[in-house]
């Protein structure tokens, strides 16, 4: 494939990846009610910091790698810290039914960075899109010199940046909008939902 063939062929299936309801979407709109959209980008930019060198070793390096194999240790990893993630929000929430004055978005329950970064790293469904939804794709890379890399890679990624911060806008909108009572059962809600994404992360895995 020539290069204008792998950016439309990247930018043709990256939605089937990027704007696919998880636990990277339902985090970025919890971050968003209390970061406001530049939590969007802060997460993308963790999800960049391991995506990037990732596609770039299965590009020139492995591009056969056994993900299969980690499976199972990586899924029960995310659970853990989605876990601890939909604490933090159920116990921000319970705060706020308890009548705490500070605003929702005073909330410092987590990092959006190192959220983007885990939530990407221990992702096996993630791992196994580039090694094989993506992988006539990664294949034909690692005979292009690195410029073709860097524009196939630019036309993936900003949808990433795009999805993540639109997430985190509404989830801002949300936390401007709602009164804080309603706002307490929306992280609530936000926190059952990781929950949901968790065990099917671990169900699938096992």
């Amino acid at each position: 494939m020539d290069a204008l063939s792998l950016v439309v062929g990247i930018m043709a299936i990256t939605p089937s990846g990027a704007f696919s309801p998880g636990p990277l979407t339902a985090s970025a709109v919890a971050l968003g009610g209390a970061r406001g959209w530049r939590a969007g980008l802060q997460m993308a930019l963790g999800h960049t910091a391991f995506e990037l060198p990732y596609v770039a070793v299965l590009a020139y390096v492995f591009q056969h790698l056994d993900i299969k194999s980690y499976k199972a240790p990586l899924a029960a990893a995310a659970f853990v810290f989605i876990l601890y993630f939909a604490y933090l929000l159920a116990k921000d929430a319970w705060g706020i039914l308890k009548g705490a004055s500070s605003a929702p978005r005073a909330s410092k329950f987590a990092n959006p960075f190192a959220a983007g970064l885990a939530l990407t790293a221990l992702n096996p469904y993630f791992l196994l899109w580039w090694a094989t939804v993506a992988l006539p794709i990664v294949a034909a890379l690692g005979a292009q010199p690195p410029y073709v890399f860097a524009a196939v890679y630019a036309a993936h990624v900003w949808m990433d940046y795009f999805w993540l911060g639109l997430m985190a806008y509404l989830g801002g909108a949300a936390a401007r909008l709602l009164k804080a009572r309603w706002y307490a059962v929306f992280l609530l809600a936000l926190a059952a939902l990781l929950i949901y994404f968790g065990v099917n992360l671990v169900a699938g895995a096992f």
